[in-house]
């Protein structure tokens, strides 16, 4: 493997100064909390749109998708999920962004205590700072192993940077300065995906035609998975029944993606940028077609002991190898700052809304007068600790030894179904008993059981692997959630 050159590592330190003077440039300034986590609520939806897909994309996509076709046994399948991301897209336009602009709430989880109270709004706000948390650093981990390739250093310090620049992006400007930065570092994501895609058919005999050849022989041309059973994941009934559960969860009631709708000028503005933030879903294709070049380069030219060895132990460095291996200096660095850029993009959108989420919870607290006396202060002080505890928990993955997807989607089963469920109670305006404080623990440790069947062992009961494929997971943590909620099963008993 080969190492940085020094124009590398010049392009990526200039890329990474000249992103963060941007930030600054665009930021304005920030003279009230709207302004500071909204953007005044006056950025084009063409700008949030942008932001939108490259936060969607993040470095998982451009590292972890290439490598699901590389694996063995590798294919297309993970494109299925392009249905539920299309429908989600839909239903929140037509459903959810008219009421969240009706009287202009600064999140999801103020439409919730409008419409069934207080205590199910905390609990939303508290079940997005979780998986925000564990879901989003999966993504700077993702990224910590592209450095560790760089430049040979630790995850840990790989991961410090990272949280460094996101955390400097941030305090700057708040999400001003996130979704300005982030239309600059889709434009790079994007250019490092369609490179690799047109250099790698230029170094091989045949062509994309050979690539094909080489894909279909291989059986990675397939595209529809239509078993039915429950442990495999991406299958085609799991894309249309299950996952649209967890892409209206996350694009319509995560504040790490509303923050950026409700940045826009009107409700028109915010159904334009998620219906053509669909577009994003042809990013998952490039990168699959990226993984089907490396597998057909490493095929005629076989990766060498070292590199083979890395490969081994994580598929997913396998981008970043051939980057760093094959690419040309210059390049080479302009690339792999896109991939850093990615991780730093993902950081600070999810620091913003946590910062944001974070920031009403203290207003309906104790220490409100914090939130009364020094805003702006409070909200960029609660932007530092929870990069800091992002970057602890990334650190944590570094023991786990899932492929990147399945860990970033297995962090969110946890707490997206509790959260459709209250999403669900409160478009229906319910007004019964809710039962939260049993409900929602009882919840989150079925998820942990069907995710780590392992744990009861103790009991005699020998599993190996999850129980159930994690995309069916959303799905049954909702309606879960609902039944022991609204205790549902009492009504029908009583009925009878």
């Amino acid at each position: 493997m080969l190492a940085l050159a020094a124009i590398d590592y010049y392009l990526i330190i200039g890329y990474l100064f000249l992103t963060t003077w941007i930030g600054h440039r665009f930021k304005g300034k920030p003279s009230s909390t709207e302004d500071f986590f909204l953007g005044g609520r006056q950025i084009a939806w063409q700008a949030v749109t942008l932001s939108f897909v490259a936060t969607t994309i993040s470095a998982i996509t451009l590292i972890a998708v290439p490598a699901l076709i590389f694996a063995a046994g590798g294919n297309f399948t993970y494109l299925q999920f392009a249905i539920a991301g299309i429908l989600a897209r839909i239903i929140i336009a037509r459903y959810l962004i008219p009421r969240y602009y009706e009287k202009n709430y600064l999140s999801p989880y103020d439409y919730v205590q409008a419409r069934i109270g207080v205590t199910p709004s905390k609990v939303a706000a508290a079940l997005f700072l979780v998986g925000g948390v564990l879901g989003q650093s999966v993504r700077v981990y993702a990224t910590a192993l592209v450095i560790e390739i760089m430049t040979g250093w630790s995850i840990n310090d790989s991961i410090a940077i990272i949280a460094i620049f996101a955390v400097m992006w941030t305090w700057m400007g708040g999400i001003k300065s996130v979704i300005y930065t982030d239309v600059v570092q889709f434009c790079l994501l994007i250019g490092t995906a369609l490179f690799v895609l047109a250099y790698i058919p230029l170094h091989l005999e045949g062509g994309w035609q050979g690539i094909f050849d080489t894909g279909r022989a291989s059986g990675k041309l397939t595209l529809i998975d239509l078993s039915n059973d429950p442990r495999i994941a991406m299958t085609f009934w799991a894309a249309l029944l299950a996952m649209p559960f967890q892409n209206v969860a996350v694009y319509g009631f995560d504040q790490l993606f509303v923050q950026r709708l409700l940045c826009c000028r009107s409700v028109q503005d915010a159904k334009k940028a998620i219906l053509w933030s669909s577009l994003g879903e042809i990013i998952p294709l490039i990168m699959l077609l990226v993984g089907l070049g490396l597998y057909a380069f490493y095929l005629v030219d076989p990766l060498s002991g070292v590199q083979a060895s890395l490969i081994a132990e994580r598929a997913d460095r396998i981008l970043p190898l051939f980057i760093v291996s094959e690419i040309p200096a210059g390049l080479r660095g302009l690339m792999l700052a896109g991939i850093l850029s990615a991780a730093i993009s993902s950081l600070d959108s999810i620091l913003a809304a946590l910062a944001q989420v974070t920031y009403s919870l203290l207003k309906q607290s104790h220490a409100r007068h914090l939130v009364t006396h020094y805003p702006l202060t409070t909200a960029r002080s609660s932007i530092v600790i929870w990069g800091f505890m992002l970057a602890a928990i990334a650190a944590l993955f570094d023991e786990s030894g899932r492929n990147l997807i399945d860990l970033a989607f297995t962090m969110t089963t946890y707490t997206y179904g509790p959260l459709m469920a209250l999403l669900i109670l409160s478009l229906m305006g319910y007004r019964g008993r809710l039962y939260l404080a049993s409900a929602i623990p009882t919840t989150l440790v079925f998820m942990i059981i069907l995710n780590h069947p392992n744990l009861l062992s103790p009991l005699g009961i020998i599993m190996t692997g999850p129980v159930i494929a994690w995309p069916w997971l959303f799905p049954i943590g909702t309606l879960l959630t609902l039944m022991l909620g609204t205790r549902a099963w009492r009504r029908t008993e009583h009925a009878h």
